[in-house]
């Protein structure tokens, strides 16, 4: 039975359910590092089975299911994702969430402030790179605590906004909303950006770091050299 972190013909590993109530997952192409989608089909009458919104990229055949490895859509805000699969796999949540702390870790070190860092000003690409679009200041319910009490936005309110905007990607719900105890590795890490108290939180290099820690990774080999794949190399036509 599929599982996050299951490995599909030695080459997609599932990341997570694409959306609550799906079977489709998200997964990482560890050939290609780039994100896919994977669905699997049952034993249903061929008219039952919908044609696939987006390309075709592999077919494979694993443990007596066979799965569609879908291309993943082109860059989109994730505002546009969360409104098409409600909320994202947490292993994806972790990979662009890293990306994301980098860009702005770096931003912090030349003493630079995004202040727009919620769902509408974050892109991400097929290959699951993420970067954040400029704009209208972030809306406010992915502002700090102390920035809706008045004060002004500084590095560890820009903290609390990724935090805020990671945890509407695993949960599907504004970053002011009650938050329920982390049942998952990424919720928990992102939780600590959530800190009420602005000491409290993560440097953004170490937000970097802590979400770094629990994206999920390929195991080594027994022999210590890369992993052969019996997938096929489609490129998605």
């Amino acid at each position: 039975m599929a599982r996050e972190g299951t490995l599909i013909g030695d080459r997609y590993r599932l990341l997570g359910p694409a959306g609550p109530g799906t079977v489709v997952w998200h997964a990482e192409d560890e050939r290609l590092d780039r994100i896919v989608e994977v669905k699997p089909l049952f034993d249903e009458p061929a008219p039952a089975i919908p044609a696939p919104r987006a390309a075709i990229c592999d077919v494979v055949d694993e443990d007596s299911t066979t799965y569609l490895v879908l291309e993943y859509p082109g860059a989109r805000t994730l505002t546009e994702l969360l409104d098409e699969h409600g909320t994202l796999a947490p292993g994806l949540v972790a990979r662009f969430g890293a990306r994301l702390a980098a860009e702005l870790a770096a931003a912090h070190d030349e003493g630079v402030l995004h202040t727009a860092v919620d769902p509408d000003h974050v892109v991400i690409s097929a290959e699951g790179h993420a970067g954040i679009a400029g704009g209208a200041p972030a809306a406010r319910a992915y502002l700090a605590p102390e920035v809706l009490d008045g004060g002004f936005p500084d590095f560890p309110s820009e903290v609390y906004s990724l935090g805020a905007t990671l945890y509407a990607a695993l949960q599907g719900l504004p970053g002011a909303e009650e938050r329920e105890p982390a049942p998952h590795p990424v919720a928990e890490a992102v939780l600590r950006l959530l800190h009420p108290y602005p000491t409290a939180r993560p440097t953004m290099a170490e937000a970097e770091e802590l979400l770094n820690s629990v994206t999920p990774r390929p195991p080594v080999a027994p022999d210590g050299g890369a992993r052969r794949g019996v997938a096929g190399d489609y490129r998605c036509v």
